[in-house]
């Protein structure tokens, strides 16, 4: 589901689980995804990665898509081993939009492209930033994916530059695999012989 009227990212809506206020009777068991286009901007209050805290690396960008997604009754492992595999899809589509390679390493997503960030001109950047957490019996993920980085954004940090109908596009076509994903996933647990 696409939704319009969130705003910006700051990290508030991982604190939670989240699926029902936005599928009410329609949640499903398998996990459920959200996305929308906004700025982000993440810091000591709502931040999850204790790493990023101590290093003071802050999330921000003036315009990001961002999922959320919440998978019930996992645990955080098979989360982030979710989070993973979904990033490497995502970075699997987002190479046709920016028409350009893309490398996976973790749960980050760097296009190999030169571009110019901040007066830096790099002959690759991170597009994405996530995070994966454990709440309340579920596992709660974020991916963010730069439209425009921005000013504050780190040096190595890469702007997609997706007009308003790719970015629309290109998260439709995210939020039909994570569906396909997840369902086949369901049903390769069905077929096992006890």
């Amino acid at each position: 589901m696409i939704v319009k009227n969130l705003g910006m990212y700051d990290g508030a809506i991982l604190q939670d689980r989240f699926a029902y206020d936005f599928f009410k009777e329609k949640t499903m068991r398998t996990g459920n995804i959200i996305a929308w286009r906004a700025p982000a901007e993440v810091n000591e209050k709502f931040m999850v990665d204790k790493q990023d805290l101590i290093d003071k690396d802050f999330i921000y960008s003036d315009d990001m898509m961002h999922f959320c997604i919440e998978i019930p009754d996992v645990s955080l492992f098979a989360g982030v081993c979710f989070q993973r595999l979904y990033c490497n899809m995502i970075g699997n589509i987002l190479a046709r939009y920016v028409k350009s390679s893309v490398e996976i390493d973790g749960d980050d997503i760097f296009v190999i492209k030169e571009h110019n960030q901040g007066g830096v001109i790099q002959q690759k950047g991170k597009a994405s930033v996530s995070i994966a957490k454990h709440c309340n019996d579920a596992v709660l993920i974020h991916i963010g994916i730069n439209v425009k980085a921005g000013k504050r954004a780190p040096a190595f940090a890469f702007s997609t530059n997706l007009t308003d109908q790719e970015s629309e596009a290109f998260m439709r076509e995210c939020i039909s695999a994570f569906y396909e994903m997840i369902h086949d996933i369901f049903i390769a647990t069905t077929k096992i012989i006890k």
